[in-house]
């Protein structure tokens, strides 16, 4: 997409395009209970960068599998600079996907803000890292207590159903 298309969305509401996208045969076309974690006031636009957890899976939700390749923090480093992450957490709120720390990093890839239908962890710390936040809530737990995160950028074939 070119700036001007960026800048077009900018001025729409979310209102008008998911009338759009309905019109076009799109009905699910948002995610169910994010919140912005703060009031920002400005409408963000860009690429999405997709994540997904499942539930957890104890025998791969651990604290080493933080370090290997197929890892949020992996998942982190391969974002490009402009992108909106996107977190489908399955609407789990018992376990935070991403606390201070790792949207520090995303802060510092250039990465413009996160939505989940999950919840964050360490909201002060959160908010003071300035990335814009949209997310279910807050809790203290880490991910791997319900959640097993999976994969990022997966791309499914036309006419799938998921």
């Amino acid at each position: 997409m070119t700036a001007a298309h960026y800048d077009a969305l900018r001025e729409i509401t979310t209102a008008t395009i998911t009338t759009m996208l309905l019109k076009k045969g799109i009905r699910r076309c948002w995610m169910d209970g994010p919140k912005p974690l703060a009031a920002r006031g400005a409408r963000l636009v860009g690429p999405a960068f997709t994540l997904r957890f499942v539930p957890v899976r104890e025998d791969l939700a651990t604290p080493e599998s933080w370090s290997k390749p197929i890892s949020t923090r992996g998942a982190i480093e391969a974002m490009p600079e402009g992108c909106i992450a996107v977190a489908d957490a399955m609407g789990i709120t018992t376990a935070g996907i991403f606390g201070d720390i790792l949207t520090m990093r995303m802060v510092r890839r250039g990465v413009t803000a996160l939505v989940t239908d999950g919840v964050v962890r360490d909201k002060v710390g959160v908010l003071a890292s300035g990335l814009p936040v949209w997310c279910a809530g807050v809790a203290a737990p880490a991910s791997v207590n319900g959640l097993t995160f999976i994969a990022w950028q997966e791309l499914y074939p036309p006419n799938s159903h998921f």
